[in-house]
């Protein structure tokens, strides 16, 4: 992280907006405060300054999946909070059951929308069922990071990395290092990164009409023959913690997973090895890749809380509180008025490379999919197994995807 810019931006947010005359406690929610805790604090000040006898009560849970347990109970029990910073994997889920607000009117209506200053994929990240759920805070993609040293020692240049699977592919079985070539973080929350493969190369995880599956078509065998091809090229099977400290020991060549670990890795590998940043490969003029991180969601049936809830929305996605979120995280943002502007992010990004890298595919970029009804996390867990089963050589990809297909398409709803 640049402290200076962190702390610049930081006691500068609080006059940069107007002031806001309201009343009102916010109580927010937010998980991974690991990372997350000491931007959430400076946004949440800075919103209570510009909004004088407003009070943010900020709650944190350790990640999205047990804030979305916390949710479920609290939608029975009481106590949901007003706004939460939700996993995109889990935007479906409160929208199907009727637990956060659509934030379509208040966009609608908001006077300077065009002029906030964010990137155009934005609402289609949050967007479920034709509707705004959501708005982007601190978003990651896949992405592939190479050991500058591993891949000079195999003959390879870290000046010009292969952009492809099948040039990443060959590089991997030249590599030789103590815990494989290659590593595939095929265990993701949601089947993130097997959805990545099925949309970077143009195809849908299911029928627009969220009826049947799709996955089964030619993108989701190549998928599959490329995670056989990683495990022939020598994969190890391990967890993703331990594929993730093997890295940084040096010990694995290269690494696909999360754009969120990049300022991690590096301090971890400082004054060991160079790490290399390098796009997810998206092969097809049509590719997208599923939106990880966070987004904002209302959750408040209060009509008066919910105007004050859209104010800090646009408070916390600023160009100002973006830069406040991606010079302490390695999350990208989702302000372009941001990364535009050298006193901001610009020249932030121009001496950190690496984390340009994911910024420079948010056009590429749309929401998490997952499955529709009761059975989603049973359906994923079906594909990740399958996953495993293809990359460790014990099931061929043909059929592995027969498995897949009909269990999943057995599991869903029957309207």
């Amino acid at each position: 992280m640049s402290m200076t810019i962190f702390r610049a931006i930081a006691i500068s947010l609080p006059v940069l907006f107007s002031t806001y005359a309201a009343a009102e406690d916010l109580n927010v929610l937010y998980s991974n405060a690991y990372v997350l805790k000491a931007p959430m604090e400076v946004i949440a000040k800075g919103f209570e300054a510009s909004h004088p006898g407003t009070k943010i009560n900020l709650s944190d849970v350790k990640g999205y999946s047990e804030m979305t347990q916390l949710m479920l109970r609290a939608a029975i029990t009481g106590g949901m909070p007003d706004v939460a910073f939700q996993g995109t994997s889990f935007l479906q889920l409160f929208a199907d059951r009727n637990l956060a607000v659509p934030l379509d009117d208040f966009i609608k209506t908001e006077p300077d929308w065009k002029n906030l200053g964010y990137f155009k994929s934005i609402t289609e990240i949050g967007q479920i069922n034709g509707k705004t759920y959501g708005i982007p805070f601190a978003i990651s993609i896949p992405t592939v990071y190479f050991n500058g040293d591993l891949v000079r020692a195999a003959g390879g240049d870290p000046n010009n990395l292969p952009k492809t699977w099948d040039g990443i592919l060959k590089l991997a079985r030249k590599i030789k290092a103590p815990s494989g070539g290659i590593y595939f973080d095929y265990a993701p929350t949601g089947n993130w990164t097997f959805i990545a493969l099925v949309q970077a190369a143009g195809g849908q995880m299911m029928t627009p009409d969220r009826k049947k599956i799709a996955f089964d078509g030619k993108e989701g065998m190549d998928a599959l023959n490329l995670l056989k091809a990683i495990g022939e090229a020598g994969m190890k099977d391990m967890s993703r913690d331990q594929a993730k400290q093997a890295f940084a020991a040096g010990s694995i060549g290269i690494l696909v997973t999360s754009s969120s670990d990049v300022t991690l890795y590096t301090q971890q590998a400082a004054g060991r090895f160079p790490i290399i940043v390098s796009q997810f490969p998206v092969p097809s003029d049509k590719g997208r890749l599923p939106a990880g991180g966070n987004a904002l969601m209302v959750h408040t049936k209060d009509a008066a809380k919910q105007k004050l809830a859209w104010e800090f929305i646009k408070f916390a996605t600023s160009a100002q509180s973006q830069t406040v979120m991606a010079t302490a995280t390695s999350y990208i943002p989702i302000s372009d008025k941001a990364v535009q502007d050298p006193k901001l992010l610009g020249d932030y990004y121009a001496k950190n490379l690496n984390l340009l890298v994911p910024v420079t595919q948010l056009s590429q970029i749309n929401g998490f999919f997952s499955f529709p009804g009761e059975n989603s996390v049973k359906i994923t867990k079906v594909i990740q197994d399958q996953l495993q089963a293809v990359v460790t050589l014990r099931r061929s990809p043909e059929d592995a995807m027969k498995l897949m297909a009909s269990e999943a398409e057995a599991m869903l709803p029957k309207n």
